[in-house]
């Protein structure tokens, strides 16, 4: 590999920190002293007293050879006379281009010839069967498709990171699988922590299920706000360095209740298919996995199953904490103690009054 690949890729990257400032006015300096400097080939249809116009790539107003969330273009027999730099946006060169080529975060596509180098980063660079590069060919972070009729006389490098993630050289359809892929081991473990659940607490599915249809309005807000309290605390005590494990402690709370919550919910669902459908009443562990199954069915469609997911764990969290995690007495306040009802006996009857008798010699 030569010395210089690395360093202007370098360069590039720090181009993209510094465009916006600095990198518009050093180039247009650039290029009109090169303008005087060295003179250019009359174009078709010029006056020969006149100085020659080079084909720049031109971005808004008077700010040539850099593209900043724009398309480059360099058409077929134009001659661009220095470097081209474009900044989340594309670059598409047909014709000439004397300089170097620098795509950062856009799309590049070659087909022309490039006396310089050709820099791709975080950009798809496709290379196609007409395009000669003179120097360098260098493609960080983004797909590189070169044909095989394309020549490029320096080194080609290509780090794709990308290629060592699993499921990620198929573009949008392969994260789609990664996603589903995810998806399918977050539905396993919580299948598990569902059956443990069931085994453990069955009688407190029952309680949970049962008061659901009554209070889903008021599990909604609840069930809204616990999440807002375990976000707010778990960022405060996880920023102290004392905390973090009563920060992961809270977030482990949080996930267990919603989780006894969500095998409430997946219990009533199943009961409910069970007299419906099947005319009778299934078993805990026949109707938790029946709910379970119809919940992972729906989650596993893009966009709404997300929706459907994030309303049930909100209503799974609330309607936990209204009963008190299934508990049959609730958050009822105990008060005093009832006054016992004692009966008095009732009083003996009065006999004769006394009588009284002197003593004798008194």
């Amino acid at each position: 590999m030569k010395p210089r690949v690395l360093p202007r890729a370098l360069a590039a990257v720090i181009t993209a920190a510094l465009c916006l400032s600095i990198v518009p006015e050093a180039v247009a300096q650039r290029g009109r002293a090169e303008s005087a400097a060295k003179p250019a080939a009359p174009a078709p249809g010029q006056e020969s007293g006149r100085e020659p116009r080079r084909h720049h790539v031109r971005v808004g107003d008077g700010t040539p050879m850099v593209a900043i969330s724009d398309d480059a273009y360099v058409p077929k027999g134009s001659v661009h006379h220095d470097d081209i730099v474009a900044i989340l946006g594309n670059a598409r060169v047909e014709g000439e281009v004397t300089g170097d080529v620098v795509v950062i975060m856009g799309h590049l596509d070659i087909s022309g010839k490039v006396h310089g180098d050709v820099v791709g980063i975080m950009s798809p660079t496709h290379i196609e069967d007409t395009a000669v590069i003179e120097g360098d060919l260098v493609s960080v972070g983004g797909p590189l498709e070169r044909a095989t009729g394309s020549r490029v006389d320096g080194q080609e490098v290509k780090l794709n990171f990308m290629d060592f993630i699993p499921f990620m050289k198929g573009g949008w359809a392969g994260l789609w699988r990664l996603i589903f892929v995810l998806k399918l081991i977050s539905l396993s473990l919580l299948f598990l922590a569902i059956l443990l659940i069931t085994a453990l607490v069955p009688r407190r599915l029952s309680v949970i299920a049962a008061a659901f249809p009554g209070r889903w309005g008021m599990a909604i807000l609840v069930g809204l706000l616990g999440y807002c309290v375990t976000t707010v605390l778990f960022v405060i005590l996880f920023c102290t360095l004392i905390g973090i494990p009563l920060a992961l402690g809270l977030l482990f709370a949080a996930k267990g209740i919603k989780w006894l919550g969500l095998a409430a919910l997946f219990f009533l669902m199943g009961q409910t298919i069970g007299r419906n459908v099947f005319k009778r009443d299934l078993s805990h562990f026949a109707a938790v996995l029946g709910g379970f199954a119809v919940y992972a069915l729906i989650s596993l469609v893009p966009i709404f199953g997300a929706v459907v997911s994030t309303v049930v764990s909100v209503l799974a969290l609330g309607i936990a904490i209204l009963t008190r995690f299934g508990s049959e007495e609730g958050w009822r306040k105990t008060g005093a103690p009832p006054a016992l009802n004692v009966t008095a006996p009732p009083a003996s009857s009065a006999g004769p009054p006394p009588v009284y008798s002197p003593l004798p010699g008194s």
